[in-house]
């Protein structure tokens, strides 16, 4: 033992060892920000058990929330490329800050859809802007740790967040999420303009897009020494095509986590605080063992086996769930840690491939069409979660929707390939 505490605290050193200073800055922004992250949390309970909603109208409102997600990241991508990702963060912390307080002031389904949606919007621009400019001030052999500190900030206030909504939940109601939500990221926004003023990420990459004359061969080939310049839009490459299909089957298998799961588990006598408590234990075990873990990975194995791990892990645990619930909480906990453990050796690879492998003046659209995954896997998940929930019952529902993994396990065996095809091609070794 005393020998293994000196290797491990090195490994932890290691870990966090050559992150510029602005990440730093940027994750502690995020970890102010995502300490108010209540609303996403206990949107589908409050629907459900505050205002009345079946579980099919509420599937929808979580639908309208990813269906904003797909819109914000996509197009805050294509924005973060033309004006700077500074500027796009600055504009969505502000704007989903009011937003969502404006949400608990709502109770009609259809506006309701509308505000949700426009939040969504707003509120998710943030992630690919924000994800390009790690890719700015990170070089690339700390890319995947600068991620996965992002990731553990994230992570860091989650664990605050929904803890905390649990208590005012019961103190003070539901519509005090919406308040603490708001002001948190209105906070974050006034954290980011103090530590991070405008620099190199507030304006766009400046590159000629299109390559230079190309010397064709015989074969209508680049000629030696002259290959392609990679400029294909984010939805006509191959690779990425394959990653994003991939990642929405994987994380609509594990956003259960925020929709059903919660509904699910409040009917089979969990209460709030305990499924807030389950989110707290999720948030410190990524504290805790995140870095260690992404640096070890990255540096030993290929990203698309670390991401095929992951996948599997957050399979099991969501197979385990229905034969733990009965059981008892030690067993939920058990669900807990392993989906966890799996998004924490899935998901900062995904953002770490897409940024060594995307064009720089297309990074932000690249990332931004990754990011837009996440959010088709947040309507995916309710639509067709509480459709099954209230036709088969939530046991049906979570196999269902867990089969989802098994898919993007296949489609991940195609990433690889179909990038060193397209590497190939752009090197002239096929005609």
């Amino acid at each position: 033992m005393a020998a293994f505490l000196p290797r491990l605290t090195q490994l932890y050193a290691r870990a966090f060892a050559g992150l510029p200073r602005k990440v730093w800055l940027l994750s502690l922004v995020m970890v102010v920000n995502r300490s108010g992250a209540m609303v996403v949390a206990f949107l589908s309970v409050y629907l459900v058990n505050s205002m009345g909603y079946s579980a099919t109208d509420a599937g929808w409102v979580m639908g309208a929330f990813g269906a904003g997600g797909i819109v914000g990241n996509y197009v805050g991508g294509l924005l973060n490329d033309r004006y700077g990702s500074w500027h796009i963060m600055v504009f969505s912390l502000i704007t989903a800050g009011i937003l969502h307080i404006l949400i608990g002031q709502v109770t009609a389904f259809w506006p309701l859809c509308i505000l949700v949606f426009f939040t969504s919007v707003t509120a998710d621009a943030f992630r690919p802007a924000n994800r390009a400019a790690i890719a700015i001030y990170a070089d690339p052999e700390h890319l995947t740790q600068a991620y996965g500190l992002q990731r553990l900030a994230a992570n860091l206030g989650f664990s605050i967040g929904p803890a905390l909504g649990g208590l005012l939940i019961g103190l003070y109601g539901y519509e005090s999420l919406f308040w603490a939500d708001g002001l948190t990221f209105l906070l974050a926004a006034a954290l980011f303009l103090v530590t991070l003023p405008a620099d190199e990420t507030a304006r766009p990459l400046v590159e000629d897009p299109v390559p230079p004359p190309i010397a064709i061969g015989a074969i209508g080939a680049p000629a030696q020494n002259q290959p392609l310049r990679e400029t294909r839009p984010a939805l006509r490459q191959p690779w990425l095509v394959y990653l994003i299909l991939a990642n929405t089957c994987v994380i609509t298998c594990f956003f259960q986590f925020f929709s059903t799961i919660p509904v699910y588990l409040t009917d089979n006598g969990y209460t709030e605080g305990e499924f807030g408590l389950l989110l707290t234990i999720s948030g410190v075990l990524i504290v805790a063992v995140e870095m260690p873990l992404v640096y070890l990975a990255d540096r030993r194995y290929r990203p698309l086996y670390v991401m095929l791990g992951g996948t599997t892990l957050i399979l099991a645990g969501y197979l385990l769930l229905p034969f733990a619930v009965p059981i008892g909480y030690v067993l939920v906990i058990l669900w807990i840690v392993l989906i966890t453990l799996g998004e924490i050796l899935f998901m900062p690879f995904t953002s770490t491939y897409v940024a060594k492998h995307a064009p720089p003046v297309r990074r932000g659209e690249y990332l931004g069409a990754l990011s837009a995954s996440y959010s088709l896997a947040f309507i995916l998940s309710p639509v067709l979660g509480f459709q099954l929930a209230e036709h088969f019952g939530y046991v049906v529902s979570i196999f269902t929707v867990s089969s989802f993994g098994i898919l993007g396990i296949l489609l991940l065996f195609g990433v690889d390939k179909a990038r060193e095809a397209r590497t190939r091609m752009l090197h002239g070794d096929l005609v």
